[in-house]
């Protein structure tokens, strides 16, 4: 019952956010209860029902710009750009992925974030920025346990799984 609250609670601010010239935010506290709250309720869902997801990455938003230095800015904004890149929308995604890689280089998930811009060029179809962007997943982070299948990979990036085929198989 506490979790409805807490989402109703969310969704009332966060409607009333969007019209009138004051925005209403919610507190640090709140924002992170409300999160929590819908990341278990609707995780399985975003990709689903977009509605669900800007919901969330507007209480996201919310909690990286209000509280930049809080240990929770970074991970809330992997998953702002991990529910962005579920819906397609990809270039927001990987300019978050970025943002964490330039405003949080010591966060420990940087190197996967680095993977990520990678794989989201990727499913956009934007193959030479994948590459790229693999390449330097490998070049700056060989010793992740991804690297070596990604530096395998690399060559196939943007080829069709016929072409994948005949290549592993010669």
């Amino acid at each position: 019952m506490k979790k409805l609250f807490v989402f109703a609670f969310a969704c009332v601010m966060l409607a009333g956010c969007k019209g009138g010239d004051e925005e209403k935010v919610l507190g640090h506290d709140e924002l992170i209860d409300s999160i929590a709250t819908m990341d278990s309720l609707y995780a399985f869902e975003m990709v689903a029902n977009p509605e669900k997801a800007n919901a969330i990455i507007d209480l996201y938003t919310q909690f990286v710009k209000g509280y930049p230095e809080d240990s929770l800015a970074p991970i809330y904004l992997m998953k702002m750009a991990e529910t962005q890149i579920s819906i397609g929308e990809f270039e927001a995604g990987i300019a978050n992925l970025d943002s964490i890689i330039t405003l949080y280089p010591g966060f420990e998930e940087v190197a996967g974030c680095q993977f990520l811009k990678g794989w989201a060029y990727e499913q956009n179809e934007q193959y030479d920025k994948a590459r790229e962007a693999y390449t330097v997943f490998v070049t700056e982070y060989p010793d992740h346990v991804l690297a070596a299948d990604v530096k395998k990979a690399l060559p196939m990036v943007g080829m069709s799984p016929e072409e994948q085929l005949k290549m592993v198989k010669k």
